[in-house]
């Protein structure tokens, strides 16, 4: 990396405004403390913030899509008063219930459905966010997961073909991409795409290079085709390498917030701000912002407890040390090393 910064602009997952809340986005006091966290990171040094909005919740069929919408446009204009870029990623809605609200049911679903609701939901982003960058769609293996589609390197190309064909989107950068464990196949289909402006990398697993070769082998992907890089979300992902293919998410998510882990977050921050200058990413953004501010320490009693009932208490600290501006060391590390 030689120490030269470049481009990237750098910012994190705005967890509270995620689609995955459903109903909890329209409570009363929803907008008041995304606000706040938005004031939080703007002084942590962040320049940028991700959205990650789940079909079908933005499509006119679903319950209360308007009031929704209402709230994301609410919630852009308080991004775009703090002087904040705006990220936002398209894709499906988890099926466990501890990762996401909504309500869906995707029995006897389709590629030609998913692409058309996708299409609807791109419109409504562009007319309501006006986001600098949309990424269409990413990890197939989620989809897949998410929906029992398969998805094929061509299969999950022609899905985001579908969605980006003349899409009035102005000054709006379009993307689409994959988990950095996945084939490069997948990023090489994408690649081929001419309405695709970038291509984006999501960094969880380390083991097998995928937190680096894999991750320069796609930015010399998107290079070759006269498109840019970007690392939409990025965290340690806690699995050893047998699990991989094994653990669910939930239990992996399950572990992310006890308090042992924060060198290895710090360390693993430091890895993707060096790779983003490396690949001269366009943006890089954190997912679990939240450990930012809160861990939870490791005894017996939080041991016995349930995934979800653990992400439940880390919530809370979390939202507490918001609300007092208290950092955990992963805090300082990022706002250290993203200054510019």
């Amino acid at each position: 990396w030689e120490q030269k910064k470049g481009r990237t602009v750098f910012g994190v997952e705005l967890l509270a405004a995620g689609s995955h809340r459903a109903e909890a986005l329209l409570d009363d006091q929803a907008l008041s403390v995304n606000a706040l966290t938005l004031d939080r990171l703007k002084a942590l040094g962040v320049r940028g913030v991700s959205l990650s909005l789940h079909y079908p919740m933005l499509t006119g069929a679903y319950p209360r899509a308007a009031e929704y919408r209402a709230f994301y446009r609410s919630l852009a204009a308080e991004i775009r008063r703090r002087g904040l870029a705006i990220w936002v990623t398209m894709g499906s809605a988890s099926r466990e219930p501890e990762l996401s609200r909504i309500t869906t049911d995707y029995r006897g679903f389709s590629r030609e459905r998913f692409s058309a609701g996708l299409r609807e939901m791109a419109e409504t982003v562009v007319a309501d966010i006006r986001p600098d960058c949309l990424t269409l769609l990413s990890e197939p293996d989620t989809q897949t997961r998410n929906t029992g589609l398969a998805f094929s390197p061509s299969e999950f190309a022609a899905v985001v073909k579908r969605v980006a064909r003349d899409l009035n989107r102005p000054g709006i950068r379009l993307g689409a991409g994959a988990g950095t464990w996945t084939a490069l196949e997948y990023f090489k289909a994408l690649a081929e795409i001419p309405e695709l402006d970038y291509l984006d990398l999501h960094i969880y697993p380390i083991q097998h290079g995928f937190a680096a070769e894999r991750a320069l082998k796609a930015a010399e992907i998107a290079r070759s085709h006269g498109k840019g890089i970007a690392i939409g979300k990025a965290w340690l992902y806690k699995s050893w390498g047998r699990e991989l293919n094994r653990i669910s998410p939930v239990e992996a998510f399950g572990r992310d917030m006890y308090s042992f882990w924060q060198p290895l977050d710090e360390h693993f921050i430091e890895l993707v701000v060096s790779l983003a200058h490396r690949i001269d990413a366009e943006f890089c953004s954190f997912f679990w912002m939240k450990y930012l501010y809160g861990y939870i320490d490791y005894s017996a009693d939080t041991e016995r407890l349930e995934p979800g009932e653990r992400m439940k208490m880390s919530d809370r600290v979390a939202d507490e040390n918001i609300r007092k501006g208290v950092l955990t060391a992963t805090g300082e590390k990022l706002k250290e090393v993203i200054q510019p």
